[in-house]
């Protein structure tokens, strides 16, 4: 997320060379970095997809007041946390004990270890460690709490557990959605952001009123609206999955293109002529950079707004398997390594 959303970052582990690559001159050189396993396989650059451990489809990880790792699964249909001074012993606070359990996944709000969700995509957590959860496949926005008494509950927080509509201007407890695929904060205006991916637009909760309105997608079309964010200026941003593009909502409701060219490839180099395929989250860091997870390239790639150019991370001997999530904090990303079940860390590059 932007810097709009409280988060907190803070681990190590195992640390490999990176070797330096661009695969196009004209974006640049990047720095060498280094790579760190936080949890998971640790194999660089797996053949085949490894057997889950730990973990089963990570797809988002985010960072509380407390500096715990928070991570969603996609198929295990798990909330895990994991305790600021022990990254490699994660706990189930949501969702079954184990991600192969037969009834892994459902519906089910309540007392957080008996609640069941459906492929949940990502997170985001406010200021008072209130989680917000894309629950894809059951077309809502949950929500994950502790109570005065220290139990964790799971509620729905907006939508009705089926497909619907994205009408406009409703209470978030009669609101419909059609696979809300992501969430964020936009902490200054105390307001949720979801793309509302089978509707095709951008949708809005008010967190003090609980209006749900429609941002963008009605004036301009979208095309698959994958993940949402703030800007430096508080401009929304939007990534298009099928649509391989990274798009700015103006102030007039006009969506313009920033980076990508709306066709499948890898090419860095200048932001509108370079290529995604199905790129899938995105951060944007304080110096303005969009740290890009391009699912189906297997890559992470970065646009820098100042230079108008997109690079490729160059992750050395290490191989992605689609990633599905990147959490920014301070000078380091983390990387939702999704089906390598793993979480990665390396630091920002110097510009």
């Amino acid at each position: 997320m932007t810097s709009f959303t409280f988060r907190s970052c803070s681990l190590v582990v195992t640390v490999y060379t990176l070797v330096f690559f661009a695969n196009n001159s004209t974006a640049g050189e990047m720095p060498s970095l280094p790579v760190e396993v936080i949890l998971g396989p640790t194999e660089p650059a797996p053949e085949e997809a490894p057997v889950p451990g730990p973990l089963r489809t990570p797809f988002a990880v985010e960072f509380d007041s407390q500096n715990r790792m928070w991570i969603v699964e996609f198929d295990g249909g798990r909330v895990l946390r994991c305790e600021p001074d022990n990254f490699s012993d994660p706990h189930v606070i949501a969702g079954p004990e184990s991600a192969t359990e037969p009834n892994a996944l459902g519906y089910v709000d309540g007392p957080a270890r008996s609640a069941r969700f459906n492929k949940l995509h990502n997170l985001v957590i406010d200021a008072e460690d209130v989680l917000y959860l894309s629950d894809h496949a059951n077309h809502s926005v949950r929500r994950l709490m502790q109570a005065a008494d220290g139990e964790w509950l799971v509620d729905t927080y907006a939508g009705q557990g089926k497909e619907g509509p994205a009408t406009n201007n409703v209470d978030r407890s009669e609101a419909t959605f059609h696979e809300p695929i992501s969430v964020t904060l936009d902490a200054e205006s105390d307001r949720l952001l979801i793309a509302d991916i089978g509707n095709q637009v951008v949708r809005s909760i008010d967190l003090s009123s609980g209006l749900v309105t429609t941002l963008a997608g009605r004036k301009s079309k979208l095309k698959d609206p994958r993940a949402v964010d703030l800007d430096g200026n508080r401009r929304l941003l939007v990534l298009e999955r099928n649509g391989n593009r990274l798009r700015r909502v103006e102030d007039d409701g006009e969506i313009t293109t920033l980076a990508g060219n709306g066709k499948k490839g890898t090419a860095d180099g200048q932001a509108k002529q370079a290529s995604f395929n199905g790129p899938k989250h995105m951060d944007v860091a304080t110096d303005g950079r969009v740290y890009i997870a391009d699912d189906v390239n297997h890559l992470i790639r970065v646009y820098d707004p100042q230079s108008d150019i997109v690079q490729t991370l160059n992750l050395g001997e290490y191989t992605l398997r689609r990633p599905h999530g990147v959490c920014i904090r301070g000078d380091q990303l983390y990387i939702a390594d999704s089906f390598n079940h793993r979480i990665l860390r390396v630091p920002l590059p110097a510009k």
